[in-house]
């Protein structure tokens, strides 16, 4: 490959892509686009086994399920150490904070880690209500 050549993207977020071209933004399909969108993830960007996602919005128990599947997913395709980013979000309700629980045990199952950078004080007094304030410092 030219260093002129376009880089080649991913069908889906996590996809395994050429160790050459990880540390470039990943660009979802417009399909993709969508459903990353209606679970309130505005950016995904991968470096090798390391995953950035920034979420944006209000994440609510109506994004939580859609949020939950696309992280799943993530550690199913071979991330194993995830960086969640709340700066852009405006609300964390304790239904789309609780996603972090499931993500993080199944982080925890293949010897990966989770942590949350961000946090405006609402949601961070939210991840503490759960028991999750270790996450976000």
């Amino acid at each position: 490959m030219q260093a002129s050549d376009p880089v080649p993207l991913p069908d889906r977020i996590g996809e395994r892509i050429p160790a050459h071209t990880r540390k470039t933004p990943w660009l979802p399909s417009p399909g993709t686009a969508r459903r990353l969108r209606r679970a309130g993830i505005a950016r995904v960007l991968v470096t090798g086994c390391l995953v950035r996602v920034s979420l944006r919005g209000e994440i609510t128990a109506r994004e939580a399920d859609s949020l939950a599947a696309q992280l799943r997913d993530l550690v199913q395709d071979g991330c194993r150490h995830l960086i969640v980013d709340l700066s852009e979000v405006t609300y964390l309700a304790r239904e789309g904070a609780g996603v972090f629980f499931g993500t993080l045990r199944a982080l925890r199952a293949v010897g990966g880690t989770l942590a949350v950078r961000g946090a405006c004080p609402r949601s961070a007094a939210t991840l503490h209500c759960l028991g999750m304030g270790r996450l976000a410092e």
